[in-house]
Protein backbone atom coordinates (compact mmCIF):
# COMPACT_ATOMS: atom_id res chain seq x y z
CA UNK A 1 0.00 0.00 0.00
CA UNK A 2 2.55 2.63 1.22
CA UNK A 3 5.67 0.84 -0.93
CA UNK A 4 7.56 3.98 -1.67
CA UNK A 5 7.15 4.74 2.19
CA UNK A 6 7.27 1.70 3.70
CA UNK A 7 11.28 1.68 3.84
CA UNK A 8 11.14 4.70 5.81
CA UNK A 9 7.92 4.10 7.99
CA UNK A 10 10.27 1.06 9.08
CA UNK A 11 13.49 2.76 9.94
CA UNK A 12 11.39 5.13 12.04
CA UNK A 13 9.79 1.74 13.73
CA UNK A 14 13.11 0.35 14.27
CA UNK A 15 14.50 3.48 15.48
CA UNK A 16 11.22 3.96 17.96
CA UNK A 17 11.94 0.34 19.18
CA UNK A 18 16.10 0.67 19.78
CA UNK A 19 15.55 4.35 22.12
CA UNK A 20 12.15 2.64 23.97
CA UNK A 21 14.36 -0.70 24.91
CA UNK A 22 17.08 1.83 26.07
CA UNK A 23 14.63 4.19 28.18
CA UNK A 24 13.03 0.99 29.38
CA UNK A 25 16.44 0.04 30.76
CA UNK A 26 17.57 3.23 32.21
CA UNK A 27 13.96 3.50 34.10
CA UNK A 28 14.89 0.08 35.44
CA UNK A 29 18.28 0.56 36.51
CA UNK A 30 16.98 3.92 38.05
CA UNK A 31 14.31 1.81 40.13
CA UNK A 32 16.57 -0.93 41.16
CA UNK A 33 19.40 1.71 42.26
CA UNK A 34 17.09 3.31 44.42
CA UNK A 35 15.89 0.91 46.39
CA UNK A 36 19.44 -0.41 47.68
CA UNK A 37 20.42 2.63 49.61
CA UNK A 38 19.12 3.30 53.29
CA UNK A 39 16.45 5.82 54.06
CA UNK A 40 17.60 8.63 56.98
CA UNK A 41 13.86 9.21 57.74
CA UNK A 42 10.20 8.46 57.17
CA UNK A 43 10.22 11.07 54.45
CA UNK A 44 13.02 10.26 52.54
CA UNK A 45 11.45 6.64 52.59
CA UNK A 46 8.33 8.24 51.13
CA UNK A 47 9.92 10.40 48.92
CA UNK A 48 11.98 7.58 47.22
CA UNK A 49 8.79 5.75 47.37
CA UNK A 50 7.11 8.28 45.06
CA UNK A 51 10.00 8.21 42.97
CA UNK A 52 10.10 4.66 42.33
CA UNK A 53 6.41 4.63 41.74
CA UNK A 54 7.09 7.11 38.51
CA UNK A 55 9.25 5.09 37.28
CA UNK A 56 7.44 1.92 37.61
CA UNK A 57 4.41 3.71 35.41
CA UNK A 58 6.80 5.17 32.96
CA UNK A 59 8.01 1.62 32.27
CA UNK A 60 4.16 0.54 31.72
CA UNK A 61 4.04 3.55 29.63
CA UNK A 62 7.24 2.49 27.83
CA UNK A 63 5.97 -0.80 27.38
CA UNK A 64 2.70 -0.38 26.14
CA UNK A 65 4.05 1.88 23.21
CA UNK A 66 7.05 -1.12 22.26
CA UNK A 67 4.14 -3.41 22.08
CA UNK A 68 2.23 -1.09 19.78
CA UNK A 69 5.53 -0.68 17.96
CA UNK A 70 6.38 -4.76 17.58
CA UNK A 71 2.96 -4.70 16.11
CA UNK A 72 3.20 -2.57 13.39
CA UNK A 73 6.91 -3.99 12.51
CA UNK A 74 4.82 -7.26 12.38
CA UNK A 75 2.49 -5.96 10.09
CA UNK A 76 5.03 -4.55 7.84
CA UNK A 77 6.64 -8.12 7.43
CA UNK A 78 3.14 -9.16 6.98
CA UNK A 79 1.16 -6.60 4.40
CA UNK A 80 -0.91 -5.32 6.91
CA UNK A 81 0.83 -2.19 7.71
CA UNK A 82 -1.04 1.44 7.58
CA UNK A 83 -4.41 -0.88 8.16
CA UNK A 84 -7.17 0.32 10.42
CA UNK A 85 -7.48 -2.06 13.05
CA UNK A 86 -11.10 -1.68 13.44
CA UNK A 87 -12.81 0.06 10.05
CA UNK A 88 -9.95 -1.70 8.36
CA UNK A 89 -9.54 0.87 5.90
CA UNK A 90 -5.93 3.13 4.74
CA UNK A 91 -4.64 5.08 7.64
CA UNK A 92 -3.66 8.49 6.15
CA UNK A 93 0.00 8.61 5.53
CA UNK A 94 -0.44 12.09 7.46
CA UNK A 95 -1.39 10.11 10.51
CA UNK A 96 0.76 7.54 10.17
CA UNK A 97 3.77 10.12 9.63
CA UNK A 98 3.14 11.23 12.85
CA UNK A 99 2.31 8.16 15.19
CA UNK A 100 3.77 5.06 12.58
CA UNK A 101 3.15 2.75 15.29
CA UNK A 102 -0.80 3.58 15.23
CA UNK A 103 -3.07 0.92 14.81
CA UNK A 104 -6.14 3.18 14.06
CA UNK A 105 -7.31 5.82 12.30
CA UNK A 106 -8.47 9.51 13.43
CA UNK A 107 -11.92 8.11 13.35
CA UNK A 108 -12.00 5.02 14.64
CA UNK A 109 -9.70 6.28 17.71
CA UNK A 110 -12.12 9.65 18.08
CA UNK A 111 -15.34 6.35 18.16
CA UNK A 112 -12.99 4.60 20.82
CA UNK A 113 -12.07 7.22 23.46
CA UNK A 114 -15.87 8.53 23.14
CA UNK A 115 -16.95 4.46 23.72
CA UNK A 116 -14.58 4.16 26.97
CA UNK A 117 -15.36 8.24 28.14
CA UNK A 118 -19.26 6.90 27.88
CA UNK A 119 -18.68 3.64 30.18
CA UNK A 120 -16.76 5.26 32.35
CA UNK A 121 -19.88 8.11 32.64
CA UNK A 122 -22.19 5.32 33.29
CA UNK A 123 -19.83 3.97 35.77
CA UNK A 124 -20.18 6.93 37.82
CA UNK A 125 -23.69 7.23 37.96
CA UNK A 126 -25.26 7.03 41.32
CA UNK A 127 -26.90 3.52 40.99
CA UNK A 128 -30.52 3.94 42.37
CA UNK A 129 -32.49 1.01 44.24
CA UNK A 130 -35.83 1.11 45.11
CA UNK A 131 -35.98 0.20 48.98
CA UNK A 132 -39.92 -1.28 50.07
Amino acid sequence: MYAKKLPSYLSRLKEIRKNLLGDVEKNLKSSQEGTTEPVADISDGAARAYTSEIMLNLGEQDWQKLKQVDQALAKISTGEYGICALCEEPIPEARLEVIPFTEYCVECLSKIEQDKASAVHRSEEPQTEDFE
